[in-house]
């Protein structure tokens, strides 16, 4: 294979051929054909080494240049012919033996070359449709990957539409329950606060019973306009609730109003599935911190937890339905998956920041909206 894409290891075999015929004519030029006719083999040494290390062009440029040499040779040859026909003869055929020799080489030479270039081009042609092949094969690997997870989320809508519905029924018995009790005269003050709070949570769970466990839904979203920051202070009491004594809540709020625009019960459940997930990162007690901010045309919420923390790999696959790092019987690896549907759907984005043993933080960037003329815009 000719040292095409090597050009110092051409440069020296250029070189050493060069020197090599240089020191073939200088013998030649002194002690004639003759003297060589034993050394056939030997002086197309050159050639062959050519042919291999140069390519064709090579080649025929050192058969070009021992030709010549030949005819130095044969000129000195001449120079101390005798004058008789015999000499002649031997001159003739000390000339034309190695001529041939060297035009048959090249030849031979030149044809291995060349279906060795075709070769080599054939090759190089195998190989770039092997890679096209294997992208496309990439490709439809991703996208089958894309049809199983979207059956898998189609089939997770349908059961989950089922479960919500039957949590719904459960959820208003215990509406029912909680009214009947408010409507009992003579309770005391904690009593009636106590059917208050577990009313006013009731009604908030029964909103957020059919999209806690939904990726996929058949109707459109309720979407509106609305501050996020005084979505969040309304959700803190629920917050709190899920945190438990074990773990220390802060939120710290912009003093910007963060208008952002999707339904805003899925944005409370994008948060609630977010505490909680941290929550169980953290069985021996930490810290869950919730901020907001508006930078610019976007509206940023940060979660940090304190918790055990995830791996690199397993940070690449949290927003995989079904997969979960929990037990069976305390995970169902969908909420994270929800909770991406919601950001996506919205416009959004939504990062992880985690190593094992220092926690994670999850960062939620809204576009940022104007401000409502009127009440919240549903859309």
């Amino acid at each position: 294979m000719p040292l095409r894409r090597h050009p110092v290891q051409r440069a020296v075999a250029a070189v050493l051929i060069a020197a090599g015929l240089v020191l073939l004519g200088l013998s030649y030029a002194r002690y004639g054909l003759a003297a060589q006719s034993g050394s056939v083999m030997l002086s197309i040494l050159p050639l062959l080494f050519a042919g291999l290390l140069l390519g064709r062009r090579g080649l025929w440029a050192a058969a070009a240049a021992y030709l010549a040499i030949l005819l130095l040779g044969a000129r000195t040859d001449v120079q101390h012919l005798a004058p008789h026909v015999h000499g002649w003869r031997e001159f003739a055929s000390h000339l034309l033996q190695p001529v041939l020799a060297n035009a048959i080489v090249a030849l031979i030479l030149d044809r291995l070359i060349l279906k060795s270039d075709v070769a080599a081009r054939r090759n190089r042609e195998l190989t770039l449709i092997c890679r096209h092949l294997e992208l496309e094969i990439r490709d439809k690997e991703t996208s089958q990957a894309q049809l199983l997870q979207s059956q898998r989320i189609d089939a997770l809508g349908k059961l989950a539409g089922n479960v919500a519905h039957d949590f719904n029924n459960l959820l208003g018995v215990v509406l029912g329950f909680a009214q009947r009790g408010l409507d009992h005269a003579g309770l005391d003050d904690a009593t009636r606060h106590c059917l208050q709070r577990i009313e006013a949570a009731t009604r908030r769970g029964r909103t957020l019973t059919s999209k806690l466990l939904t990726l996929v839904r058949s109707d459109v979203a309720l979407r509106e306009t609305f501050d996020a920051n005084r979505a969040l202070d309304e959700l803190q009491p629920m917050l709190q609730s899920i945190a438990g004594p074990r773990v220390e809540t802060r939120a710290t709020l912009c003093e910007d109003p963060a208008w952002v625009h999707l339904d805003r019960a899925e944005f409370e459940a994008a948060v609630l599935n977010l505490a909680k997930n941290a929550v169980d990162a953290m069985p021996g007690g930490g810290r869950l911190a919730l901020a907001t901010e508006v930078d610019g045309a976007a509206v940023r919420l940060r979660l940090e937890d304190t918790g055990h923390g995830m791996s690199a790999q397993t940070q690449t696959r949290i927003f995989e339905p079904f997969f979960t790092t929990k037990p069976r019987e305390r995970g169902s690896g969908i909420g994270l998956a929800m909770v991406h549907r919601i950001v996506t759907e919205a416009g959004g984005t939504i990062d992880c920041d985690s190593a094992p043993g220092a926690g994670a933080r999850f960062v939620l960037q809204f576009p940022l909206q104007a401000k409502p003329s009127g009440p919240a815009v549903a859309a």
